[in-house]
Protein backbone atom coordinates (compact mmCIF):
# COMPACT_ATOMS: atom_id res chain seq x y z
CA UNK A 1 0.00 0.00 0.00
CA UNK A 2 1.07 3.82 -0.29
CA UNK A 3 0.02 6.78 1.08
CA UNK A 4 -1.22 8.97 -2.34
CA UNK A 5 -2.43 12.67 -0.78
CA UNK A 6 -2.71 11.29 2.66
CA UNK A 7 -5.36 8.37 1.39
CA UNK A 8 -4.27 4.77 1.74
CA UNK A 9 -4.56 3.16 -1.77
CA UNK A 10 -4.39 -0.55 -2.19
CA UNK A 11 -3.14 -2.24 -5.22
CA UNK A 12 -5.58 -3.83 -6.98
CA UNK A 13 -4.55 -7.70 -6.42
CA UNK A 14 -3.91 -10.42 -9.64
CA UNK A 15 -7.19 -11.82 -10.54
CA UNK A 16 -7.66 -14.96 -10.66
CA UNK A 17 -8.91 -16.94 -13.45
CA UNK A 18 -10.65 -20.45 -13.35
CA UNK A 19 -10.92 -22.25 -16.95
CA UNK A 20 -13.41 -25.08 -16.49
CA UNK A 21 -12.63 -28.20 -19.41
CA UNK A 22 -12.43 -31.62 -19.87
CA UNK A 23 -10.36 -33.74 -21.78
CA UNK A 24 -10.01 -34.45 -25.33
CA UNK A 25 -11.61 -30.97 -25.69
CA UNK A 26 -9.93 -29.00 -29.05
CA UNK A 27 -12.02 -25.99 -27.46
CA UNK A 28 -10.49 -26.26 -24.40
CA UNK A 29 -6.62 -26.20 -25.77
CA UNK A 30 -7.27 -23.01 -27.77
CA UNK A 31 -9.15 -21.33 -24.98
CA UNK A 32 -5.97 -22.26 -22.35
CA UNK A 33 -3.78 -21.16 -25.00
CA UNK A 34 -5.35 -17.73 -25.58
CA UNK A 35 -4.76 -17.33 -21.46
CA UNK A 36 -1.32 -17.87 -21.53
CA UNK A 37 -0.77 -15.73 -24.40
CA UNK A 38 -2.69 -13.19 -22.53
CA UNK A 39 -0.77 -13.41 -19.32
CA UNK A 40 1.83 -10.96 -20.30
CA UNK A 41 -0.74 -8.25 -21.11
CA UNK A 42 -2.71 -9.02 -18.35
CA UNK A 43 -0.87 -10.95 -15.32
CA UNK A 44 -3.35 -13.61 -13.73
CA UNK A 45 -3.66 -16.81 -11.68
CA UNK A 46 -4.63 -19.83 -13.44
CA UNK A 47 -6.53 -22.09 -12.67
CA UNK A 48 -7.80 -25.23 -14.46
CA UNK A 49 -11.01 -27.26 -13.10
CA UNK A 50 -12.36 -30.27 -14.96
CA UNK A 51 -15.87 -29.64 -14.96
CA UNK A 52 -16.55 -33.01 -13.94
CA UNK A 53 -14.51 -32.69 -10.44
CA UNK A 54 -17.77 -30.38 -8.78
CA UNK A 55 -21.31 -31.32 -8.58
CA UNK A 56 -21.35 -27.31 -8.94
CA UNK A 57 -19.83 -26.94 -12.28
CA UNK A 58 -21.58 -30.20 -13.59
CA UNK A 59 -24.78 -28.59 -13.05
CA UNK A 60 -23.71 -25.28 -14.57
CA UNK A 61 -21.30 -25.59 -17.43
CA UNK A 62 -20.98 -29.63 -18.36
CA UNK A 63 -22.95 -28.73 -21.58
CA UNK A 64 -20.93 -25.60 -22.35
CA UNK A 65 -17.30 -25.79 -22.39
CA UNK A 66 -14.55 -24.43 -21.62
CA UNK A 67 -15.94 -21.76 -19.34
CA UNK A 68 -13.76 -19.03 -18.05
CA UNK A 69 -14.46 -17.21 -14.64
CA UNK A 70 -12.56 -14.09 -14.07
CA UNK A 71 -12.42 -13.44 -10.06
CA UNK A 72 -15.80 -15.44 -9.89
CA UNK A 73 -17.77 -13.83 -12.66
CA UNK A 74 -18.41 -15.85 -15.81
CA UNK A 75 -16.99 -13.98 -19.63
CA UNK A 76 -19.65 -13.51 -22.08
CA UNK A 77 -19.72 -15.66 -24.80
CA UNK A 78 -19.05 -19.70 -25.72
CA UNK A 79 -16.93 -20.16 -26.58
CA UNK A 80 -14.98 -17.68 -25.00
CA UNK A 81 -14.71 -15.17 -27.15
CA UNK A 82 -10.89 -13.78 -27.26
CA UNK A 83 -12.56 -9.76 -26.70
CA UNK A 84 -14.18 -10.85 -24.29
CA UNK A 85 -11.97 -11.95 -22.31
CA UNK A 86 -9.71 -9.17 -22.78
CA UNK A 87 -12.41 -6.78 -21.46
CA UNK A 88 -12.71 -9.27 -18.41
CA UNK A 89 -9.00 -9.35 -17.39
CA UNK A 90 -8.76 -5.34 -18.35
CA UNK A 91 -11.58 -5.29 -15.73
CA UNK A 92 -10.66 -8.11 -13.41
CA UNK A 93 -10.20 -5.12 -10.66
CA UNK A 94 -13.70 -3.92 -10.97
CA UNK A 95 -15.04 -6.76 -11.23
CA UNK A 96 -13.99 -8.75 -8.08
CA UNK A 97 -16.55 -11.44 -6.74
CA UNK A 98 -13.94 -13.04 -4.99
CA UNK A 99 -14.65 -13.65 -0.81
CA UNK A 100 -12.69 -11.34 1.50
Amino acid sequence: MQAMFGVWKRKPATPDVVIYTTPDCPLCDKAKALLEELRGEFPHNLIEKDVQSEEKSRKYYADRVPVILVNNREVAGYPPEEKWVKIALKNAHRLDMRPM
